[in-house]
Protein backbone atom coordinates (compact mmCIF):
# COMPACT_ATOMS: atom_id res chain seq x y z
CA UNK A 1 0.00 0.00 0.00
CA UNK A 2 1.12 3.54 -0.48
CA UNK A 3 -0.20 6.49 1.72
CA UNK A 4 -0.04 9.82 -0.14
CA UNK A 5 0.70 13.17 2.10
CA UNK A 6 -2.16 15.38 1.81
CA UNK A 7 -0.80 18.93 2.30
CA UNK A 8 -3.15 21.00 3.74
CA UNK A 9 -3.11 24.83 2.41
CA UNK A 10 -3.86 27.59 4.74
CA UNK A 11 -3.83 31.17 3.12
CA UNK A 12 -1.65 33.67 4.56
CA UNK A 13 -3.92 36.32 6.03
CA UNK A 14 -5.70 33.53 7.68
CA UNK A 15 -2.44 31.98 9.09
CA UNK A 16 -1.29 35.05 10.57
CA UNK A 17 -4.56 36.25 11.87
CA UNK A 18 -4.49 37.19 15.55
CA UNK A 19 -7.03 38.34 17.75
CA UNK A 20 -5.54 41.73 19.21
CA UNK A 21 -6.79 42.61 22.73
CA UNK A 22 -6.42 46.17 23.83
CA UNK A 23 -3.06 46.31 25.88
CA UNK A 24 -4.04 47.98 29.23
CA UNK A 25 -2.36 51.33 30.42
CA UNK A 26 0.23 50.52 33.02
CA UNK A 27 2.30 52.49 35.09
CA UNK A 28 5.59 51.96 35.66
CA UNK A 29 7.15 53.15 39.30
CA UNK A 30 10.90 53.66 38.87
CA UNK A 31 11.40 53.62 42.65
CA UNK A 32 10.48 49.70 42.83
CA UNK A 33 12.65 48.75 39.64
CA UNK A 34 16.17 50.15 40.80
CA UNK A 35 19.10 50.06 37.87
CA UNK A 36 21.07 46.96 38.67
CA UNK A 37 24.69 47.27 36.27
CA UNK A 38 28.18 45.67 37.90
CA UNK A 39 28.78 49.54 39.14
CA UNK A 40 25.92 49.45 41.56
CA UNK A 41 26.26 45.99 42.49
CA UNK A 42 29.92 46.37 42.85
CA UNK A 43 30.21 49.95 44.14
CA UNK A 44 34.75 50.06 44.21
CA UNK A 45 34.72 53.64 45.08
CA UNK A 46 32.46 53.64 48.01
CA UNK A 47 34.35 53.51 51.36
CA UNK A 48 31.77 51.75 52.98
CA UNK A 49 32.20 49.07 50.59
CA UNK A 50 35.88 48.92 50.31
CA UNK A 51 35.95 48.24 54.04
CA UNK A 52 33.83 45.29 53.85
CA UNK A 53 35.63 43.63 50.62
CA UNK A 54 38.60 44.76 53.17
CA UNK A 55 37.18 42.35 56.22
CA UNK A 56 35.66 39.75 53.76
CA UNK A 57 39.54 39.44 52.61
CA UNK A 58 41.04 39.17 55.51
CA UNK A 59 38.97 36.60 57.36
CA UNK A 60 39.04 34.89 53.99
CA UNK A 61 43.09 34.97 53.78
CA UNK A 62 43.13 34.24 57.49
CA UNK A 63 41.48 30.89 56.84
CA UNK A 64 43.58 29.83 54.22
CA UNK A 65 46.90 30.32 56.17
CA UNK A 66 45.45 27.93 58.35
CA UNK A 67 44.23 25.59 56.42
CA UNK A 68 48.14 25.74 54.69
CA UNK A 69 49.71 25.74 58.47
CA UNK A 70 47.68 22.84 59.49
CA UNK A 71 48.72 20.80 55.77
CA UNK A 72 52.46 21.86 56.47
CA UNK A 73 52.24 20.39 60.15
CA UNK A 74 52.65 23.41 61.75
CA UNK A 75 49.73 23.26 64.24
CA UNK A 76 50.97 25.41 66.97
CA UNK A 77 51.24 28.40 64.92
CA UNK A 78 47.75 27.82 62.96
CA UNK A 79 46.43 27.18 66.58
CA UNK A 80 47.68 31.16 67.68
CA UNK A 81 46.26 32.28 64.11
CA UNK A 82 42.64 30.53 64.78
CA UNK A 83 42.79 31.72 68.64
CA UNK A 84 43.83 35.40 67.10
CA UNK A 85 41.03 35.28 65.29
CA UNK A 86 38.85 34.06 68.15
CA UNK A 87 39.00 37.44 69.33
CA UNK A 88 39.43 39.76 66.84
CA UNK A 89 36.87 38.58 64.13
CA UNK A 90 33.88 38.69 66.69
CA UNK A 91 34.86 42.35 67.92
CA UNK A 92 35.31 43.05 64.60
CA UNK A 93 32.10 42.52 63.26
CA UNK A 94 30.00 43.68 66.08
CA UNK A 95 31.78 46.77 65.41
CA UNK A 96 31.17 47.01 61.82
CA UNK A 97 27.53 46.27 62.42
CA UNK A 98 27.19 48.86 65.04
CA UNK A 99 29.29 51.36 62.83
CA UNK A 100 26.46 50.56 60.02
CA UNK A 101 23.51 51.14 62.15
CA UNK A 102 25.50 54.37 63.44
CA UNK A 103 26.26 55.42 60.03
CA UNK A 104 22.73 54.71 58.68
CA UNK A 105 21.20 57.01 61.46
CA UNK A 106 19.57 53.69 63.20
CA UNK A 107 19.68 53.54 66.94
Amino acid sequence: MIFKRQTEIIPFGEFMAKKRTKAKPGIVVPALFPVITPHHLFPVQDPDFALLMTGVGAITLSAFIERGLVMMRMTDVAEKVTDCGRIVFPVVVYGAVLWLFFSLGGL
